[in-house]
């Protein structure tokens, strides 16, 4: 009862890219761990000591129901508020999209070879363009690969986007997944053999939850790191954290003016008062610093 978490998503449901019932699933996963999930609200006004939400509407939505949304706006108190509804342009990508006559800051407008219109010779990716697709890092690392091959072969190729799927960690050893498999005319397949059911438009793409997407999203989070040491220590960290359990840091709140010393003679986790004293002599206010175990 000391922490309580709210999750708000603007839209009808949480997780968008993913199939309603990938969705659904992560959803009572988080309701079953205490996380209140409120959907379809929007978040209006931030202070440092609350947030007020209300009904989200959509962008074209007419004045009158707005008004109607804003009537009922609720206002709540919060001890943090962690935002996590996508990002911006960077100062750099505005300034040069408008330096080149360019409308829409929020990123380098870029042909289907993903070089900036009105600048030859200059290629944009990931966040900084606006190329038609997610600002995903599934999408950018296509288009790096892109790039990198059109200024290394001197080539014009228009940039194809390949979805391989997606991936979603929900903790306690659980996730989801939603992948693109390749159909199979085997007797034998694999993703009917580990339990996982057709999902998407056409039934195309393949669904996983529980230990099993856990795993692939580990997996797939391990081979993306760059070099052998950062994966051994990894590996290192994800055994102890399963052998002992994670190192959990407490702040300690409403607490008196205290000092913890770390790595010195005078114990780690003694509470240690700390004293500031006025000394009255001099025409300057002089501090002394006093250190004592209670």
């Amino acid at each position: 009862d000391r922490v309580r978490i709210v999750l708000v998503e603007a839209m009808p449901r949480i997780l968008a890219p993913f199939d309603a019932s990938l969705a659904n699933f992560a959803k009572d996963h988080l309701v079953s761990r205490g996380v209140d999930v409120r959907t379809g609200v929007a978040i209006i006004k931030v202070t440092k000591d609350d947030a007020t939400f209300a009904p989200s509407t959509p962008r074209n939505a007419s004045p009158e129901a707005k008004a109607k949304a804003l009537a009922q706006k609720e206002t709540e108190a919060t001890g943090a508020v962690v935002w996590a509804a996508g990002i911006g342009a960077r100062p750099l990508v505005k300034k040069l999209a408008k330096a080149l006559g360019q409308t829409d800051l929020r990123g380098l407008k870029v042909d289907s070879s993903l070089r900036v219109e009105g600048a030859d010779g200059v290629y944009a990716i990931g966040d900084a363009a606006l190329s038609g697709y997610a600002p995903t890092a599934q999408v950018a690392a296509q288009q790096g690969k892109h790039v990198g091959r059109e200024i290394r072969d001197h080539e014009n190729k228009p940039f194809v986007y390949k979805h391989a799927g997606t991936l979603c960690s929900l903790g306690q050893g659980n996730g989801i997944a939603q992948l693109l498999v390749p159909s199979s005319a085997s007797a034998f397949n694999v993703w009917d053999a580990i339990g996982t059911r057709p999902v998407g438009k056409d039934g195309e793409q393949r669904a996983v939850t529980g230990a099993p997407a856990f795993v692939l999203w580990r997996s797939l989070y391990w081979t993306k790191l760059m070099s052998t040491s950062s994966r051994l220590g990894l590996v290192a960290d994800w055994m102890k954290t399963v052998l002992s359990g994670r190192d959990v840091v407490e702040p300690v709140l409403k607490r008196k003016a205290t000092v913890e010393t770390i790595g010195t003679s005078l114990q780690r986790n003694s509470t240690i008062k700390f004293i500031k004293e006025k000394a009255e002599e001099g025409p300057k206010k002089k501090y002394f610093w006093n250190f004592s175990k209670e």
